[in-house]
């Protein structure tokens, strides 16, 4: 049984409030066709001013409403949602803060109307600025769902933008065009046409797990979660095996490297910060730490695991990395792990995220595995 949406149009305008009116035609006639229920435009303050004064105060939307018998649609003055920059409404979009606040505003609105599952939107990029049109479509990649759809309205040239033409009217009549070449002439609504355009979108709502709040943010954390989805390998670990998994290739280590590399891997999967692995180094440690507790458990847990120590033999190794494993000691097992995994690995892009790695950090030298923590199966 079908799922019965309230249908809720969406569209970006500037001064051609025509695209509203001519969208809610389309949709009617589209095969089976849509009748909204409730409207939203996102606009500037001149956008709004002219959307007001056109479809609510002369009445167009009602016309069309009623010259089609179509249902009522909830919309009103708060239906109109303007582009607010630093606390002010924006009258066009002239610099780059009033384009981010562009972006940050349509991200946001789409965002919390696909909370909501009873609603399905029609998003219409046939208006206003192409940017405004961008971040619509850009809004709906991120949080549309499979009910959503997206459209451009396509009208016969000499109708498009005509402040005569909102719709074809059911009896014909003449209006005034103006052609490029400043001569007024009469047309016929007769002429008219005005399609529908669906068009296809990646939807990645269900696919991303998305925190930011900015646009730029969004689209930063999506890169993050392509990236690696498709360039990170799976690294799976099997204590008792003594094996590495890495994109079916398998790796053999000694004990004691194995147990290094692990515990680099643990250090990872148990981060607090909740955010992705892109570009964090908040799970790096010294060579120092890894001497010392808790590193030096987790190293001594591992290690037991493989041979089945008791508490007496793990506190034993316990005390003899401590002991006798220097700095020097782990730097050359960090090396023979990384050439171990250069010469088994074949696919070259996956290498740069299993290596150990080391980087500068409060004037020290820390380690760790670039790997998203997401990709890190201990067994």
């Amino acid at each position: 049984m079908q799922t019965k949406y309230e249908e809720v149009l969406v569209c970006v305008a500037g001064a051609t409030p025509q695209i509203i009116t001519e969208t809610i035609y389309a949709l009617a006639n589209k095969n089976p066709p849509v009748y909204i229920d409730k409207i939203y435009i996102i606009t500037t303050k001149t956008g709004k001013e002219k959307i007001k004064d056109t479809l609510i105060d002369r009445g167009i939307l009602n016309a069309l409403l009623n010259e089609y018998s179509l249902p009522p649609i909830d919309f009103s003055e708060e239906s109109i949602i303007v582009i607010e920059n630093e606390g002010k409404e924006i009258e066009d979009i002239r610099n780059a803060s009033e384009n981010e606040a562009t972006a940050d505003t349509i991200i946001k609105f789409i965002r919390e109307l696909t909370l909501n599952p009873k609603l399905r939107l029609h998003c219409s990029i046939a208006g206003g600025r192409k940017t405004m049109s961008f971040y619509l479509g850009s809004a709906l990649q991120l949080f549309g769902r499979i009910q959503d759809k997206l459209y451009h309205v396509l009208v016969s040239p000499e109708f498009e933008s005509n402040p005569d033409f909102f719709y074809k009217p059911k009896i014909d009549r003449n209006i005034m065009y103006l052609s490029p070449n400043g001569k007024r002439l009469k047309i016929n609504t007769s002429e008219a046409k005005i399609e529908l355009a669906e068009l296809p979108f990646i939807r990645l709502a269900e696919k991303l797990n998305l925190h930011g709040k900015t646009f730029k943010e969004l689209i930063s954390e999506s890169q993050s979660e392509i990236d690696m989805a498709t360039t990170q390998p799976q690294i799976e670990i099997n204590i008792k095996d003594r094996l590495i998994n890495i994109a079916s290739e398998k790796i053999h280590l000694d004990p004691i490297m194995l147990t290094l590399y692990a515990t680099l891997l643990k250090q990872k999967i148990s981060c607090k910060y909740d955010r992705t692995c892109s570009g964090c180094s908040e799970c790096y440690v010294s060579l120092i730490a890894l001497t010392e507790e808790p590193l030096l458990s987790i190293m001594a847990d591992f290690y037991s695991e493989i041979y089945d120590f008791d508490n007496y033999e793990k506190a034993q190794f316990k005390k003899k990395l401590s002991d006798r494993y220097s700095i020097d000691v782990l730097r050359s097992y960090i090396s023979k792990i990384n050439r171990t995994i250069r010469g088994t690995l074949k696919v070259a892009q996956f290498i740069p995220y299993c290596l150990v790695t080391s980087i500068r950090k409060y004037a020290a030298t820390v380690y760790g595995i670039p790997v998203d923590r997401r990709k890190i199966i201990l067994k």
